[in-house]
Formats: C-alpha cells, structure tokens, sequence
C-alpha cells in the first residue's frame, strides 16, 4: 500500500523520500541524501516539532539533526504520537 507518512508499533516513522526537503544538522556545509528510499526514524529520538527558519514542518532529533518535510503540521504530529503510542497507522496516503 503507497504512503507518505505512517507508524509502526515498534515506534518508528516512515517517511516517503518525495515528502522530505532537507536533513542536516544546522551550520553544516550539506545536508543527508535520502535517495529514494523512505527514511526512517525512531520517535524516541525526536525531541520535539516545530517549524525551521524557511517555515518548514520539522523534526528536531536529539543528534541535532533537522529533518524538514512538505507535510502539514496536524499530520506530522499525529505521526509523533501514533509513534510514541505505538500505535501502526498510515497517516498520509
């Protein structure tokens, strides 16, 4: 089944590659590729969600990485707490 964003039981997100725009760490020379396949991240590791400087919804991870997607905020969120819930949704398709 296709998806943008959905939840595991064992507490990870998935995010379809189209969706992200940019992951760094902030001041760095270049951000991460992501190449096509979905990345995924342990909701543990996220410290919390906001918007970055450009007005992108954003995961700020405990490594001080930044993971910006194209999302709306409601639905990134909803993926943080079915997460830590570990409760297994497809948020977005």
């Amino acid at each position: 089944m296709a998806y943008t964003i959905k939840t595991t039981q064992e507490g990870l997100i998935y995010i379809k590659a189209s969706v992200i725009i940019r992951i760094g760490k902030p001041n760095s020379v270049d951000g991460a590729k992501v190449l096509g396949f979905p990345l995924i991240i342990n909701a543990e590791q996220i410290n919390f969600l906001s918007f970055d400087t450009e007005s992108k919804v954003t995961y700020f991870m405990s490594n001080g990485f930044q993971i910006s997607m194209k999302v709306l905020y409601e639905e990134a969120e909803e993926a943080l707490r079915m997460a830590k819930s570990n409760i297994e949704k497809i948020i977005k398709q």
